[in-house]
């Protein structure tokens, strides 16, 4: 005969237990029955900004942003990881409270034996420890319960006026209903269990030490504290938090529960039944090829993160391509940070320009899009998007996290750095970024201007996105070399074991990150001058440089190493650094090739000798050459005389060749017809025409999938 058991909605203070057994069988033996709670949260109200304790009666205040989730049994309350937290004043605060004003405390009075539990998801780990719990003082009185950075699980309290402490070395795991508890016992000291198993304890014989008047706290920090760990963060600066996950059924015995009985209250709920839950994913709009072009929209992520949020709906922007499922993404989750996404989700961005340290940057360290958390100065607009190519605009402040200044203010003006920057994409997944410094020292020392860094989604690690073989460098003569990080050995937090140098190949200017993905991010920049530098130094929990201060992450912070795959992160592998563009007594400009490819990088030569040292352009017919301008990756021209035909030839050669190549034509009206050496070329895949209408007239945008060695001739007339 088939057992079967149903524990669901228990009421207060019991196990119900209904069993059919086999009149054969051994004697079951009776469950270990359970004292009253003196608090119990079962948080299955719907709308109110509190949860009902059926003990005493009382409604507690939620604070902060929350919603209702699927528990263990029934709702809970998920946590948004910084404003949410559920208080109960030791003093009635309200009139509502007068019914219960008499009783001498309104938190129950755990001056003996006692026991905590409830049910927890966790989102990510708290940024330091974190109370589930908490009625303490100054680490004097009282106790906390709760999860340390780790996601260890720990009872903290004072015993005789001593501050004691239990921690375990198991970690609750993470998007997986859990349930935790600890005891207290005079005679016994402190255990703390994870799903009904006794994983840590302290032997201390003692009473505690109460911490009378003072206000009981679910789910969040007293006061700020440093991330941990706190040596390796930058600045020293303490933070709020709270839990970044949900809560259920919590209670609150004076008694100190045996094992048994944690065991059967965990038992009571079987695993089978026990919500699912999944991580968030970097947001890139819908999947798949999609019609060539920049599309502003607004990419849900979580909607705990996207609920506290001040954006308006197409604040973000993607650039889509019909070829392939890669895009380019600015969205408000970096700062607008332009990110490549390869074909199979894994993100990839060329930083920002930052200003770092003293004298620069004075405030909080590094001044930076990657400090404004709530993007109250980066934004991002369309300026042109058409079947030939989308020309995106990002701007931003470089500022820092403590009180949003930026670098290098100018004392007469008030003025700090801002930077303009312009992605002129095409539909080869070929973008210039063209960066523009409005600054008041323009010196090379005091910006940077690119950081190979790839985004890993929420419960990825590094090496889930970047092959070990992470770097390949190449010079324009298609020398190339390939450096690799060596696997990390051990689970402690150390120095990456990556390359020292990058002198190999000598004059490198191409690079290309081999992400474990099809597409692979590339770099070309002008090779005079130019070098590329390892990122190394800094302590790590991955075979690569790990943290998770950025992106998403709403703590003012610059610096925090990764401590598990819990956020969404970054990794860091190398500097580029090249020559300026052009200078102003005010700025400073400088461009660079970037995009996705599937070619390795001595055969992006080509494109680079294309965009470096471009074939020489003759124009004839009813417009002038006005030469090839880099920033556009374009051969330029204005018209003279009406829509009458212009002849392009472009003399391509083996050291200037052809890839992919751009005409932008001032001053075209209407409609073209494209000829190719004397043949009539359609627009369709392999010839992109769009038209850009501006203040001051129309542009015309050619733009051919075509490589040559050899003079390619253009024809463009009216249709």
């Amino acid at each position: 005969m088939r057992t079967f058991t149903f524990m669901k909605h228990l009421p207060l203070g019991a196990i119900a237990v209904f069993i059919l057994v086999n009149p054969l069988a051994a004697p079951i033996r009776a469950a270990e029955p359970l004292p009253q709670p003196v608090a119990r949260w079962s948080f299955e109200e719907q709308a109110a900004a509190s949860v009902h304790d059926a003990v005493s009666g009382i409604d507690d205040r939620i604070a902060g942003r929350f919603e209702r989730v699927a528990g263990p049994q029934g709702a809970a309350v998920r946590f948004d990881g910084y404003s949410t937290f559920i208080v109960r004043p030791a003093k009635p605060t309200t009139i509502t409270d007068t019914h219960v004003a008499a009783q001498p405390d309104r938190i129950p009075r755990l001056d003996g034996d006692f026991s905590l539990a409830t049910w927890i998801a966790l989102d990510a780990y708290p940024w330091n420890w974190l109370p589930l719990v908490d009625q303490s003082r100054e680490d004097q009185a009282g106790f906390s319960f709760g999860i340390d950075a780790f996601g260890h699980l720990g009872l903290r309290m004072a015993v005789d006026g001593g501050w004691q402490a239990v921690t375990s070395q198991k970690s609750i795991p993470l998007k997986q209903w859990t349930h935790v508890a600890a005891t207290f016992d005079r005679a016994r000291g402190l255990a703390v269990f994870i799903d009904g198993e006794q994983v840590a304890s302290l032997a201390i014989a003692g009473s505690p030490t109460i911490a009378a008047g003072t206000d009981l706290i679910i789910g969040r920090i007293r006061r700020p504290m440093l991330p941990a760990p706190s040596d390796a963060i930058h600045p020293l600066d303490p933070v709020w938090y709270s839990l970044e996950g949900s809560l259920d059924e919590l209670e609150i015995w004076s008694t100190s529960l045996s094992a048994a009985q944690v065991r059967e209250i965990r038992e009571a709920v079987h695993s089978q039944d026990l919500p699912s839950l999944h991580w968030a994913v970097l947001p890139s709009g819908p999947p798949g090829p999609g019609r060539f072009g920049a599309y502003p929209c607004s990419l849900a992520y979580d909607s705990g993160w996207d609920r506290s949020r001040r954006m308006g709906p197409g604040s973000d922007v993607v650039v889509r391509f019909d070829e392939s499922a890669i895009r380019l993404v600015f969205w408000q989750g970096t700062a607008f940070e332009p990110a490549w996404v390869t074909e199979n989700g894994k993100w990839y961005t060329d930083e920002f320009l930052e200003a770092y340290g003293p004298p620069g940057c004075t405030g909080g360290e590094d001044c930076e899009p990657m400090s404004d958390k709530q993007t109250r100065y980066a934004h991002v607009s369309v300026l042109e998007s058409n079947d030939a190519r989308a020309v995106v605009h990002w701007r931003y402040a470089l500022t820092e996290t403590r009180n949003y200044s930026g670098s290098f203010a100018d004392p007469e003006s008030g003025w700090s750095d801002w930077a303009d920057e312009y992605w002129t994409v095409y539909p080869d997944g070929v973008a210039v970024r063209k960066q523009i410094l409005w600054t008041s020292e323009p010196a090379e020392w005091a910006h940077e201007w690119q950081e190979t860094i790839i985004i890993n989604g929420p419960g990825q690690r590094p090496e889930d996105n970047i092959d070990l073989n992470a770097l390949s460098l190449a010079n324009m003569k298609g020398e190339s070399f390939t450096y690799a990080w060596a696997p990390k050995a051990t689970d402690g937090f150390d120095y990456p074991h990556g390359p020292a140098s990058l002198p190999n190949p000598p004059g490198a200017n191409i690079q290309v990150v081999n992400l474990r993905a099809s597409h692979r991010p590339f770099q070309i920049v002008s090779p005079t001058d130019a070098k590329i530098l390892p990122y190394n130094g800094e302590r790590s929990y991955s075979t690569f440089e790990w943290w998770n201060h950025w992106p998403v992450a709403q703590i003012p912070s610059s610096g925090r190493p990764a401590l598990a795959p819990d956020r969404a992160s970054h990794s860091s592998l190398s500097h580029i650094y090249w020559n300026a563009f052009e200078k102003t007594d005010r700025s400073v400009t400088k461009l660079l090739l970037d995009g996705l490819t599937t070619r390795t990088a001595s055969q992006l030569v080509p494109l680079a000798k294309s965009w470096i040292n471009p074939p020489q352009m003759l124009v004839t017919g009813a417009a002038v050459a006005d030469g090839y301008d880099p920033a556009q990756r374009a051969f330029t021209a204005h018209v003279i005389r009406g829509n009458e035909p212009v002849n392009v030839t472009l003399q391509a050669s083996h050291d200037r060749p052809l890839v992919n190549p751009a005409l932008v034509v001032t001053g075209w009206q209407g409609d073209v017809r494209v000829d190719l050496d004397g043949v009539a070329a359609e627009p369709g895949r392999k010839v992109r025409v769009g038209h850009s209408q501006q203040l001051t007239g129309d542009t015309l945008i050619v733009w051919l999938e075509l490589e040559s060695e050899v003079p390619v001739t253009v024809k463009l007339a009216a249709r």
